[in-house]
């Protein structure tokens, strides 16, 4: 055995024989400085140049958008990435993305923000001092914004171009606005009103609903409250007017109410017709006082009245009344000297309180239906009680020494305590419910009649429901039921805001009726007004603009030209535009510059992605202003994404110090997160939730993840609900983006020498099942990914893209093809068809990774080409993923179910075969699982093994690979298993749903032979002694060498045509033999010839030559019929006797048989062949002197240089190819007889002796 020092000089002069993988594409992504290098590339250029591309059929996703006022958050993140998965997605799949990212400028939020910078409230302001302090601010929120989604990989135009984005604040999209406005003007839905209104006091304006975000943990006062029975009503019945005069001044209506300070304001009390009624009295009560409830609230309201004591209350039923029978009755108010009036309302219902509802028509929606429809009569104008102000405080009106209080705060206490001192409060207790805030304060809103501006929606509730169930697509599905039942449950929009910066309402007023004035004319009259306004600064930058001539022109400026003669008597409204109606128009001022109408004249986007709350905020507002504009909605599919929270759930919140925004993980921060408190493990837990109190926090470094890792968590994430996020969820995305990351740098690195223009093996033309099911499993993927894209679960596609890289790939494939990516010769046809498996896997993961991490995507593609162009520098490379043809590589003749059965058992068996091998290892009998040998006992074992498994024994070394061991028998039984030491199991391998199992018996045992330094398999073939390699790794070297040496010869030829220079080569190996028991098989051969210029030609001659051998340790079989230990080598050449092909098999093979189990053209001959060999009989001449040349040629160096092997057919090639100048050696002639040199010989021992001169000469620099 060699020593240690010649062992390790062994292992590396083996790795150089090796096809190692070699690639520039790092492991570490670097994110932070390489994804900037890649943007342009696969942003802004892989944008522009679609985008000029006539030919692409069109693809519209319309961008909701976002306010433009201060920072991004994670839910931004989650937004822009989803909606550039579906962009980039479609883009590889060859449409044409139009994508104008845009931005709701307008609005409260925008303007608190620039008085609360400047420290001022906006009566200190002009409204056009305010709206340029919005405007800058928007702009510079825009700018900082806009930064952000670049570096985030956003797929658009951010160049600045004209129309590359949207903002709801320019001119142009301000006059189309005015479109939508215009037309339902004309067509009657735009209406004034005095009505309640959501009011919220912190910010002094109305709110629609979608501004509004609900808490489920308020605290109100919950009051029972007493109104005493007044009179009975003109159209009570006789029996009805005697029940209430027996009880008289001893009766009440009891109303439970969770805002007492609105009891100021009541105006009357509601009931249910349908409901039953009772007027009720405590038994044992000191007083006569009986109460008007609901029969079905008997027992709460007894509950209400044992109160704290001990003392349970038993009520006595005195009447019961049909509610219908209450209608027209007074009860007095509680607080002041005013009568209420019994209506009825079908809100009114028994899941809590009494049954009858304290109304006050200034505070309440229901409040106020129920009154107006009391008051019905033509020409009725009832008053409607509202003693509040803008900031939410009691007006005089309120009387009784309310005023200046606010309704929320110590307005509220001071109601109670007139109720309690006027003796008509029951009960007073706190009450936990979901209540109705602001969604930018945070402060709570009031119900609050003012005059505004609404939208009718009735007339669109059944057109709409159609729409979205006839031509919309919804994700998740259960979306489509909150979108219909917001729709349908609003019947007016309140589309006037009581603001400054906002698209004004175009309404005029006349000075002396108060009557407004918008028609169509004077709308369109400031729309083209709008469009063209402008004032610039002493600077030349835009300082007025648009929508601003509201505010600077005067009033005959603004009115069309027939009515300016009227200007003196009209003054400009104050209100603006709701921000919902603002972006809900966005359809109408954007799609127009992206999209042709269709053949009704409608303007839909293929896609609208928001958050869940845009049900009742942009979705709703884009669907009201499409169906009254176009009568259709303005999307085909609608996807809602739920909110981000933080690790532990809970929503994110500055007072927690929880929030995170993306550019801490992209950038890299010291991050607080979250420490679990280990003594609330020991607290029982309170059924009473509790206000959540920020967790202890401790700081974490978080590294510069660069945004592929949060884009690859959001694909990975069911967006359809809320998703956590944090250091440890990112962590994750990172390192099982790294996974895939490492598995494209494998494939690279084993695709160095690959050109799939030559290299790539058809479908049909790999011998090995094992690269067509992975051809059928890439199909399969291929189908999956694309249905999960279709289909927009993203996370769908990325979970079959990663158990593909995972099991199939990783752990499977690339496991089992490393032994011939390695080992096999470079050019060989096994290496080049796993290669071909390898380079499809590397274009399907590049392309279905590529709409989620852009950036990754982007350098693979760049090192992939680079090394196809012979490693040229990277920013020499030109386009990109984006615009390359093709999606993930598929084709229908790659569909093999019958082999992915098979394929699918065969694994099952490697499971097994790992389970007894590391039975092995405990057993202290193996180290590696090449020490093995497998064996399949048939005997033993369900026939269909044999058949599923006897092909891949033996036609290949294809099972070895797959089960990782030295070799791989199926035997009739276990008396042929020589070793004595033997592993065994039984196992089942499942063949389908329709098949049973199949039983196998397996053993293992040690592998025999010695183990071979190169591919380090184990087999007899190796002489431990002599170091010598295995069969396949002899030939593989040879063709190396054979390879290296004519590059050698080739490149030391002059610059002159003829002749050769003297050889200056210097040769890598050292000391070099020729014997004839390793020549090159039949794929190894070849490639050889290819190398070296050499191609086949089809006329081709074929014979066989024993070679002597020493005697082998197991020596049976190779016995020749003379009696010698031999080979029998049969070999294919040409009419030029260029060799194509050997088959090495043991001396007692016949010719016969050898050509049999032939790989040559699957042991057959063509037509051509035969008819070479029919009408030139001397053709076995050919051979049989091929075969002498080669003998005589290297004779010499079997005693010279005994036991070393190298290349010895290829060298002969070679020389006879470049060197030998033969001339009229057996010339080729299909009509005539072929003709020998009969000095062949003697030239041929001529060039073998020059040959030998200078073979000796190299061996000797070596």
């Amino acid at each position: 055995m060699p020593g240690a020092a010649d062992a390790k000089a062994l292992a590396a002069a083996m790795r150089q024989t090796l096809n190692l993988p070699a690639t520039r594409f790092p492991m570490r992504a670097n994110a932070a400085v390489r994804e900037p290098q890649l943007h342009a590339r696969c942003v802004s250029v892989a944008y522009s140049e679609q985008a000029e591309d006539a030919s692409r059929p069109l693809f519209v996703l319309h961008d909701g958008p976002p306010f433009a006022n201060g920072s991004l958050h994670m839910g931004h993140f989650l937004n822009k990435t989803l909606k550039d998965i579906i962009n980039r997605y479609q883009l590889l799949r060859g449409r044409r993305v139009r994508y104008v990212p845009g931005w709701d400028c307008h609005g409260l939020p925008i303007e608190h923000k620039a008085l609360t910078m400047l420290q001022l409230s906006a009566d200190e302001l002009s409204p056009a001092q305010v709206r340029a302090l919005s405007r800058q601010l928007a702009r510079e929120a825009v700018q900082e914004q806009q930064k952000d989604f670049e570096r985030w990989g956003v797929l658009a135009d951010w160049s600045g171009a004209k129309d590359s984005v949207y903002q709801t604040m320019s001119p142009s999209y301000e006059a189309r606005q005015y479109d939508v406005l215009k037309k339902m003007v004309h067509d009657g839905l735009i209406f004034r009103g005095f009505k309640p209104v959501y009011w919220s006091p912190s910010s002094r304006t109305a709110l629609a609903e979608a501004e509004l975000e609900y808490q489920d943990d308020h605290v109100s006062h919950a009051a029972y409250v007493k109104f005493h029975f007044a009179s009975m009503g003109s159209n009570t019945s006789e029996q009805m007017t005697s029940v209430l005069a027996k009880y008289g001044d001893t009766l009440s209506a009891v109303v439970w109410t969770t805002t007492p300070w609105t009891i100021p304001s009541n105006q009357a009390l509601c009931v249910n017709a349908d409901l039953e009624y009772v007027i009720v009295r405590p038994r044992n009560a000191d007083s006569d006082a009986c109460y008007l409830i609901a029969s079905a609230l008997q027992e709460s309201f007894a509950t209400m009245l044992k109160g704290d004591t001990e003392e349970e209350v038993e009520l006595e039923m005195l009447e019961t009344i049909k509610g219908s029978e209450l209608e027209g009755a007074h009860f007095t108010h509680p607080l002041v000297n005013r009568k209420a009036v019994v209506l009825v309302g079908e809100h009114v219902t028994t899941d809590a309180g009494t049954g009858v509802v304290h109304t006050a028509p200034g505070h309440g929606q229901d409040d106020y239906f129920a009154w107006m429809a009391h008051h019905s009569k033509p020409g009725e104008h009832p008053d409607i009680l509202c003693p509040v102000d803008a900031d939410g405080c009691f007006t005089a009106e309120a009387g009784q020494g309310l005023e200046g209080l606010c309704v929320l705060d110590e307005g509220n206490m001071a109601v109670i305590d007139l109720l309690k001192n006027s003796g008509n409060l029951l009960s007073i207790g706190e009450y936990h419910h979901r209540y109705p805030y602001d969604w930018r304060t945070k402060k709570p809103v009031i119900l609050r009649a003012t005059a505004q501006w609404f939208a009718r929606l009735d007339a669109l509730h059944a057109r709409g429901k159609r729409v979205l169930e006839d031509s919309v697509q919804m994700v998740p599905p259960s979306a489509r039921r909150r979108l219909e039942a917001t729709l349908s449950s609003r019947h007016e929009w309140c589309i006037s805001r009581q603001r400054a910066w906002g698209l004004p309402i175009p309404v005029f007023y006349h000075k002396n009726t108060g009557e407004p004035l918008i028609t169509e004319e004077s709308i369109e009259y400031l729309q083209n007004i709008v469009k063209t306004y402008r004032v610039e600064g002493e600077n030349g930058e835009v300082e007025r603009e648009g929508a601003d001539c509201w505010w600077d022109l005067p009033v005959k400026e603004l009115l069309p030209e027939s009515l300016k003669d009227q200007a003196d008597q009209y003054e400009q409204g104050t209100d603006t535009l709701d921000v919902w109606f603002d972006s809900g128009s966005s359809w109408h001022a954007v799609l127009p510059g992206l999209l042709e109408p269709n053949e009704e004249g409608q303007l839909r986007a293929d896609v609208y992605l928001e958050g869940s709350d845009q049900h009742r905020g942009w979705f709703q507002s884009s669907l009201l202003t499409s169906l009254a504009m176009q009568g259709t909605a303005p999307y085909k599919n609608v996807i809602t994404h739920g909110f981000t929270l933080d690790e532990r759930g809970s929503k994110m919140s500055k007072s927690l110090g929880n929030t995170i925004v993306p550019n801490d993980f992209i950038n890299g921060c010291t991050m607080p997160v979250p420490v679990a408190d280990k003594s609330s493990n020991n607290k029982k837990k309170s059924k009473k939730k509790k206000p959540e109190k920020a967790p202890k926090v401790k700081q974490m470094k978080v590294p510069a993840y660069g945004a592929d890792v949060l884009r690859f968590w959001v694909a990975t994430t069911d967006y359809t609900g809320d998703v956590s996020i944090g250091p440890g969820v990112v962590g994750k995305a990172s390192d099982a983006l790294r996974k895939v990351r490492n598995t494209a740098r494998f494939l690279l690195g084993n695709l160095q020498d690959f050109d799939p223009a030559q290299d790539a093996v058809p479908h049909d033309k790999m011998h090995f099942s094992l690269d067509r099911y992975m051809l059928h499993e890439l199909n399969s993927l291929a189908q999956s990914v694309t249905a999960a894209y279709d289909a927009f679960a993203f996370n769908r596609a990325q979970h079959a893209l990663s158990h593909f890289i995972s099991t199939d790939l990783s752990a499977f494939y690339m496991e089992a093809t490393k032994d011939r990516l390695y080992c096999d010769a470079a050019d060989s046809q096994t290496r080049r068809s796993a290669q071909t498996v390898l380079w499809l896997s590397l274009q399907s993961l590049t392309r279905a990774l590529a709409p989620v991490v852009p950036h990754t995507a982007e350098d693979i593609r760049l090192h992939w080409v680079a090394q196809l162009q012979g490693d040229i520098p990277l920013e020499d490379v030109p386009g990109s993923v984006f615009l390359e043809q093709g999606w993930m590589p598929s084709a229908e003749e790659w569909k093999d179910d019958d082999l992915a059965r098979d394929w699918t058992a065969i694994r099952q068996l490697r499971f097994e075969v790992n389970r007894v091998v590391e039975q092995m290892r405990q057993a202290g009998r193996v180290g590696s699982q090449l020490e093995c040998n497998v064996y399949v006992v048939a005997s033993e074992s369900d026939p269909r093994v044999a058949e599923l498994l006897s092909p891949l024994v033996n036609s290949s070394s294809e099972l070895e690979d797959v089960l990782l061991c030295s070799s791989v028998n199926v035997v009739a039984s276990e008396t042929e298993i020589e070793s004595a030491e033997q592993f065994k199991a039984n196992c089942q391998l499942a063949m389908g749903p329709n098949d049973a199992p199949m039983d196998v018996k397996l053993v293992l045992t040690p592998a025999k032979g010695h183990k071979c330094p190169r591919c380090w398999k184990y087999s007899p073939e190796v002489d431990a002694a002599e170091t010598h390699l295995c069969l396949r790794c002899a030939q593989a070297t040879d063709l190396r060498s054979v390879t290296d040496l004519a590059k050698t010869l080739i490149d030391s030829r002059s610059g002159e045509e003829e002749g050769y220079q003297p050889f200056s080569c210097s040769c890598k190996f050292g000391c070099v033999a020729c014997t004839l028991f390793h020549l090159a098989s039949s794929d190894g051969y070849h490639e050889t010839a290819a190398a070296m210029g050499c191609h086949d030609l089809q006329k081709r001659a074929v014979d066989g030559t024993l070679v002597e051998i020493q005697r082998p340790h197991n020596s049976d079989g190779w016995y020749n019929r003379k009696g010698l230990a031999s080979f029998n080598i049969q070999a294919v050449c040409d009419h030029r006797k260029n060799f194509l092909s050997f088959d090495i098999r043991p001396g007692s093979w016949s010719d016969s048989k050898i050509w049999k189990y032939s790989k040559f053209d699957d042991g057959k001959l063509n037509d051509e062949c035969r008819l070479y060999n029919f009408i030139h009989s001397s053709t076995r001449m050919k051979i049989e002197g091929a075969l002498g040349l080669l003998k005589e040629r290297f004779r010499v160096f079997k005693k010279a240089l005994p036991g070393k092997k190298t290349f010895s057919a290829q060298i002969s090639e070679f020389l006879l190819r470049e060197s030998d100048g033969v001339e009229g050696i057996e010339q080729f002639n299909e009509s005539g007889p072929v003709v020998d040199d009969m000095m062949a010989s003697r030239i041929g021992k001529q060039k073998r002796k020059e040959f030998a001169k200078m073979f000796v000469t190299l061996a000797g620099r070596s």
